[in-house]
């Protein structure tokens, strides 16, 4: 780049031309004008979707004059998708040498208007120009993204209703396209296969249309229709034949071929609504438009598992997993990227295959490669492996990864179609058949090199060659230096519903086979299975694992396995929570909180012994990335900010545009090995460390407060016995309004349970016959550990008010857990204590999150739950804090986010820090009051 001379001041104009030349160096074509013209914009960026964007730039202290010129521009260029306000430092104006110190300037700019119309919020950024070019990138997301993904969603959904209504009107037809689709997704729902054949075949016409603008020799789908389905037909097998592109156009044309079958009318009708979708979203592009229609019009996700991974959350995956790593890359060298392994084992629609190709392609530019199309081919022919059970999915994947760039065209694709299902004395796991091997037989091999074939047919799937080949394709498993992942979650009991009992209970248990004496179980799901097969194949002190999973991999017992595979095997470099109650989820389709999690495969497996000097880092985010720039720019703060250390005190604020967005905090391996990772359960490190100190060491230290007391904590089970279970009372008893000799505790209405002291609401009738399908359990089974104690089972951490409740006399219940303990003053100390500020901190410490403030607690986790040890404190202590309770039994409680202002609970804390020499809990009181989890707002 050329150098502006020194002089006393610099013009600018030329630091315009400057910026300008920074922008097409990372990848963006953009012009600037070398003259202060009124007219003419002081640069012109051209985006990928043809919209053009209009940088203005002034000094720090014009932004009067620049708004003014913005304004004028608005007017001038109606039709610009953005105006943007761009601000210089001043300094600039004397430096030494002017790119240099630009590139690493501290920039200021804003999005000033739209499509002629001034925008009402003005967003202040700030950072260097390659942030900067980052967001123009994806300007067109960021100001009309969500809005136009929505909307063609709708057009498209409405013409694929359109299609598939008039296909089901024909039963044969319906029935033989609803069969094409049930060969390899196992949808046996005929109307939900309908609606994904006709998906499938308007991502064909889509990209049929978006290939003939690159290559003369396709034909637009307007030229093709005009001679029907043969005519649509024909121009696929063309480009089948001559192109490839056979992951994107084979499915397809096995529909457009069986709908030849039918009669004329039909064709129009079918084939019409789609074309006619396919024209009014055709200037939608990069919106992994495809891959979210494909996630709203499955039906089955409850029974697969099949949550598909929003985009944001794969944005800041994968330039995570990718930040410092691997060691030594020149990112400018497109051949190096292309020499990676990566392996999605249930890669869906190739959203996460698809943010590992991109955040590849913006690193090379950002280094000044010229090769990014080169690369692009390269990562989808060698680097990328894909393995699904869904054909349709593995069809929108291929699409999604060649739509990124249409012009290129590929030899081949590493997605496979992985069989799951029983045939005869077989038993396919889909890609868990990887499970203790490298190479298994296919479905489908989308590949030119491994040609794939229908178990039972010989049908060709590939582009090149012969149609006929011969059964047995197979796929391998390489080595891998990246697996980055977003498994089902399902029980493998329930993986696929709609197959028979009798196969899922054969696939459950060749499962198990396989996991024997593997680190993983299925009782946590299916993801455990996924983890324990791909992390045997990631290459020694260099693999990377990315993962999606449940929130309570963190801290589950039935994850046990996984986290001390994780620990064993692998460093865990970061884990990554949401505590946004907009969206505790990283996946599309559900509530289910969940976590990222980056690890790196050790030299040798030492089972997490010796590396105590490791340090996790534990991202908690306060707010979910909204769209692709917020997730560049979330992952970039949180690459940038270095964490706050567990031992010591502050935090380490992730900021954004001025915004703080969660925090960063490191914990040594020595404190999470082979117990839950706490990192994930506080939205805050002040809490956080209230909690580790308390549950390590014994110490209660409320944040604010120097003092400090030390308390004494033991596991329940060492004080009471658990009661039965809310299935086994089931098991036992019908309830009754009828008075019997075995009084309950009925629901939790938190309306009705809000004191400390709870009476019997209905009773139990002992079953004579044991229910349909169950064991009947014996009276003298569970009558006996009737209980005065009882703490909540399962809890709205935003609408309970008390978590512990004792009755006057023994009761059962069937959403409280009973326990029996050897005195009635244990029983009032321990519901006085878990009421506290001390005992809630102690829950919400061990909890298990599913769904945000929906929080269960198992029996084996209660029984190992650390609570005040009542055998360890004085008899004065005991009967001090029995008698507090008795003070406060009548005593209303608010709900646990009004708990900083509640009366009761502020008596509860003052009589409990008096009597046990605490210190004054009302800082740690309202630190809790505020957690995302239980205000279910954010911070």
């Amino acid at each position: 780049m050329p150098r502006i001379p020194r002089r006393e001041t610099v013009r600018e104009e030329g630091v315009n031309v400057l910026l300008n030349q920074i922008l097409r160096g990372h990848g963006l074509s953009a012009k600037a004008e070398r003259r202060s013209r009124n007219a003419i914009p002081d640069i012109q960026v051209a985006l990928k979707t043809g919209d053009v964007v209009l940088p203005e730039c002034k000094w720090y202290d014009s932004t009067a004059a620049l708004e003014n010129q913005l304004d004028e521009r608005l007017e001038q260029s109606p039709d610009a998708l953005a105006l943007v306000g761009i601000l210089y430092p001043e300094s600039l104006k004397y430096a030494e040498d002017t790119q240099r110190e630009l590139e690493a300037a501290e920039l200021r700019w804003w999005l000033h208007g739209t499509r002629g119309e001034r925008l009402p919020d003005i967003r202040m950024r700030s950072g260097t120009p390659r942030d900067l070019a980052d967001q123009l990138r994806v300007m067109p997301l960021e100001l009309e993204g969500v809005d136009r993904v929505v909307a063609a969603a709708g057009v498209v959904e409405y013409g694929v209703e359109q299609a598939a209504q008039r296909i089901s009107e024909h039963a044969r037809l319906s029935r033989r396209i609803a069969d094409i689709i049930a060969q390899t997704d196992q949808e046996k729902n005929r109307a939900a296969a309908l609606r994904i054949g006709c998906l499938v075949v308007f991502n064909a016409l889509a990209f049929q249309n978006r290939l003939s603008t690159e290559d003369g020799d396709v034909q637009t789908v307007g030229e093709a229709w005009r001679k029907g389905l043969d005519g649509l037909y024909d121009a696929w097998r063309y480009i089948c034949d001559n192109i490839d592109y056979v992951p994107v156009f084979e499915l397809a044309a096995d529909i457009i071929d069986a709908l030849r079958d039918g009669p004329s009318d039909l064709h129009h009708a079918a084939i019409a609504p789609l074309i006619k979708a396919m024209e009014d979203t055709s200037s939608l592009e990069g919106h992994d438009l495809s891959g979210r229609l494909f996630h709203t019009l499955l039906t089955d996700a409850k029974f697969t598992g099949a949550y598909y991974t929003s985009v944001p959350a794969a944005t800041l995956l994968a330039r995570l997993v990718f930040q410092g790593w691997p060691k030594g890359v020149d990112w400018s060298d497109h051949e190096f990227p292309a020499s990676l392994n990566v392996a999605d084992l249930a890669c869906g629609t190739g959203t996460l295959l698809i943010a590992v190709a991109s955040e590849a392609e913006r690193r090379h530019t950002a280094a000044g490669g010229q090769n990014a199309a080169a690369l692009h081919k390269a990562m989808v022919e060698q680097a990328l492996h894909g393995y699904d059970v869904q054909l349709s999915a593995v069809h929108f994947a291929a699409t999604s990864l060649a739509m990124l760039n249409p012009h290129i065209q590929f030899d081949r694709m590493n997605l496979y179609v992985m069989p799951l299902g029983v045939e005869g004395d077989s038993v396919s796991l889909g890609s868990l058949d990887f499970l203790r091997q490298d190479e298994v037989a296919v479905q489908f091999a989308l590949s030119e090199d491994d040609a794939g074939i229908a178990v039972g047919q010989a049908e060709r799937v590939s582009g090149g060659g012969s149609r006929g080949v011969d059964e047995g394709v197979t796929a391998r498993l390489p080595d891998l230096d990246l697996a980055i992942m977003n498994p089902p979650f399902t029980r493998p009991g329930l993986l696929f519903g709609n197959l028979p009992t009798s196969d899922r209970r054969r696939i459950q248990s060749e499962l198990n086979r396989r996991l024997r004496n593997m680190r993983g179980s299925s009782i946590a799901g299916m993801g455990a299975a996924f983890v324990a097969a791909a992390a045997p194949k990631l290459r020694p002190s260099e693999g990377r694992m990315a993962l999606i999973l449940p929130l309570t991999v963190c801290t589950g017992q039935s994850w046990e396995q996984t986290r001390a595979l994780i620990e064993g095997d692998f460093t865990l470099d970061m884990v990554i929570t949401s505590h946004d109650p907009l969206r505790w989820n990283f996946s599309d389709s559900t509530d289910l909180s969940e976590t990222l999690i980056i690890c790196t495969r050790r030299i040798t497996n030492n089972n997490g012994r010796g590396y105590s000097e490791h340090r996790t880092k534990f991202v908690n985010l306060w707010q979910n990335p909204d769209g692709v720039l917020d997730a560049h720019r979330i992952a970039q703060a949180i690459a940038s900010t270095p964490p706050a250390s567990i031992e010591d005190s502050g935090s380490a604020l992730l900021e954004v545009d001025g915004m703080h967005v969660g925090e960063v905090v490191s914990i040594p391996e020595s404190k999470i090995l082979g117990r839950q990772w706490m990192g994930v359960q506080f939205a805050r490190a002040d809490v956080t460390r209230a909690a580790m100190r308390l549950l390590d060491d014994g110490e209660v230290r409320v944040p604010g407060n120097q003092n400090s007391a030390e308390m004494p904590l033991c596991s329940l089970g060492l004080i009471g016995e658990i009661g039965p279970d809310r299935r086994d009372i089931l098991d036992g008893f019908e309830y009754s309004e009828t008075v019997s000799a075995y009084p309950m505790i009925h629901g939790h209405d938190t309306e009705q349970r809000k004191r400390l002291t709870a009476e019997a609401d209905k009773y139990l009738t002992p079953l004579s016959q044991p229910r349909s399908g169950r064991r009947l359990k014996r009276l003298e089974q569970l009558w006996p550990k009737a209980a005065q104690l009882l703490i909540a089972e399962r809890v709205w951490l935003n609408t309970t008010r008390v978590v512990s409740m004792f009755s006057d006399k023994p009761v059962l219940s069937n959403v409280w857990w009973e326990v029996k303990t050897a005195d009635e003053n244990f029983d009032k100390t321990l519901a006085l204590f878990l009421n506290s500020s001390v005992g809630i901190l102690t829950r919400l410490a061990t909890r298990n999150t599913t769904r945000g403030g929906w929080v269960a607690l198992k029996k084996a986790d209660l029984t190992e739950m650390l609570v005040l040890d009542v055998r360890a404190i004085s008899r004065s202590q005991l009967q001090g804090l029995a008698d507090l309770f008795d003070e406060l039994a009548d005593e209303e409680f608010e709900r646990l986010p009004a708990m900083a202002d509640c009366a009761a609970r502020r008596r509860l804390d003052d009589g409990l820090s008096a009597i046990l020499g605490l210190p004054d809990l009302s800082g740690l009181r309202r630190l809790l009051a505020t957690e995302p989890v239980v205000a279910n707002r954010r911070l």
